[in-house]
C-alpha cells in the first residue's frame, strides 16, 4: 500500500533542492534527453504534452525547447516552484501547475498528443484510475511514455525504494491510445 498523500508532498517538497542539483549531472541530462527523444519520435510538435508528476521540470523543459506545448503538473508546490523558476531563467515557454495527479486531470477529453509519467505510478493508490484518466485526455493516436522502478528481490524499505531509485534500472513503456501495443524502451 502506498504511503499517505501528505507524505509524498512533504517528502518531495523537502527533496526539491536535491532534485534540482541532479539536473547538472551528466547521467541525468542524458536520461532526460533519451526520454524526450522517445516521445519526440512518436508525437509531433506542438503536441500538446502533459508531464504528470513533473518534479523540477527537466523533461517538460526539454520538450518545450523542442517546440512542444508543455503543461507540467506535480503535487509538490516546491517542485513546481523550481520548475517555474527554471523555465523563467532559461526563457522557456512551459506551464507548471500544482495538482494531485491521483485526482481527475484538468485536461479536456482527447486534448493531448502525448503524456509523460516518469516515476509516478508507483506512488499512486489507484494506478488503474490514473491510466484511465490519461487515456481520457489523450487524443486518438496519442502516446503515453511511463516509467516505474524495476522491482527486484531487494526489500522495499524507503531507503532502497526512494534513495536508490535513480541508480536502479527503470522499466519504461511507450503506449499509444490507438492500441494496446506496448514497446519496452529505455531499459
Amino acid at each position: 500500500m502506498p504511503a499517505p498523500h501528505w507524505f509524498f508532498r512533504f517528502m518531495y517538497d523537502c527533496e526539491s533542492a536535491a532534485w534540482e542539483r541532479r539536473r547538472d549531472e551528466p547521467e541525468q541530462r542524458e536520461l532526460v534527453r533519451r526520454i524526450a527523444d522517445e516521445l519526440a519520435n512518436v508525437v509531433a510538435p506542438p503536441g500538446p504534452v502533459a508531464d504528470l508528476g513533473c518534479g523540477p521540470g527537466a523533461h517538460g523543459l526539454a520538450l518545450a525547447r523542442r517546440g512542444y506545448d508543455v503543461v507540467g503538473v506535480d503535487g509538490s508546490p516546491r517542485m513546481v516552484e523550481v520548475a517555474r523558476t527554471r523555465a523563467a531563467r532559461d526563457k522557456v515557454d512551459a506551464t507548471f501547475d500544482v495538482h494531485d495527479v491521483s485526482a481527475p486531470l484538468r485536461f479536456a477529453d482527447a486534448s493531448l498528443g502525448g503524456v509523460l509519467a516518469i516515476l509516478v505510478v508507483q506512488h499512486l493508490p489507484h494506478p488503474a484510475a490514473f491510466i484511465a484518466e490519461i487515456r481520457r485526455c489523450l487524443r486518438p493516436g496519442g502516446h503515453l511514455l511511463i516509467t516505474a522502478p524495476a522491482r527486484d528481490s531487494t526489500s522495499l524499505t524507503s531507503q532502497n525504494l526512494y534513495g536508490g531509485c535513480a541508480q536502479r534500472a527503470t522499466s519504461s513503456c511507450l503506449a499509444s491510445s490507438a492500441s494496446t501495443t506496448r514497446t519496452p524502451s529505455l531499459v
